[in-house]
């Protein structure tokens, strides 16, 4: 839509598993690949790395690690992040919801950083990315069994969202990169998966946040739509 868009990873995610052969490569070094090749299709304009050690999952020892993401000051991470922005105009923050989707300690440290940082950057909105547990949990396939408050979040707590037919090709499209993190039976060229695939996943949700200070926030609209504009269920998207 003609803005420009930064991405900052905190870590290359190097304490994660993968099945598939590296060719000599470390598993961060891949995963910088894929998410190079990834943002490229997205039409992302710059990506950024901040450089901290991937923490893993909850209560293992890379958990433990001083340098690890979610060990960080949050004044340290906003001071890496202004420098680097220093010249970038930030209307909108973009991180994980407090929940950090599943309870990884490196996506629960994005969520307090990215309401941290988002003052320092001026920065007029907070949007965390997340899911409707409670729509999962209405699919007559869903393969989430019982999906606990520690999941995503609740229905009532979403505030806008994002579909389309060309996003969610562009989504999948990005997706096919990354190799490393997708199952290995995932197929994108098949029809049947993609569908399914799109329903868990074909609506980005959204929870706003305003900005403490921010001097009267713009309408998110159209670039977020307001949740009770919502169909119910994502638009039959097929390959």
């Amino acid at each position: 839509m003609g803005h420009r868009v930064v991405a900052a990873f905190a870590t290359r995610g190097d304490a994660g598993e993968t099945a598939q052969d590296l060719g000599g490569q470390t598993l961060g070094e891949r995963r910088e690949d894929e998410v190079r090749q990834a943002c490229d299709v997205l039409g992302v304009d710059r990506i950024l790395f901040l450089e901290y050690d991937d923490s893993g999952m909850a209560d293992t020892e890379t958990t433990k690690n001083p340098a690890a993401f979610s060990n960080a000051n949050l004044d340290e991470v906003t001071a890496r992040l202004a420098m680097a922005l220093v010249n970038e105009q930030v209307d909108i923050v973009v991180g994980y919801d407090r929940n950090g989707t599943y309870g990884h300690p490196d996506h629960i440290q994005i969520h307090h950083a990215a309401h941290h940082v988002a003052p320092a950057l001026k920065a007029s909105w907070v949007l965390d990315a997340t899911y409707d547990r409670e729509y999962l949990l209405t699919l007559g396939d869903n393969e989430y069994g019982e999906i606990d408050e520690n999941f995503a979040s609740a229905s009532d707590e979403l505030t806008h969202f994002v579909e389309g037919p060309e996003l969610f090709a562009a989504k999948l499209e990005a997706l096919k990169f990354h190799t490393s993190q997708t199952p290995d039976d995932w197929n994108p060229d098949d029809p049947e998966q993609v569908v399914g695939f799109a329903k868990q996943f074909g609506t980005e949700w959204y929870i706003a946040t305003a900005v403490t200070g921010a001097e009267a926030p713009p309408p998110l609209e159209p670039l977020f739509t307001p949740k009770d504009e919502w169909s119910g269920a994502p638009p039959a998207f097929t390959k």
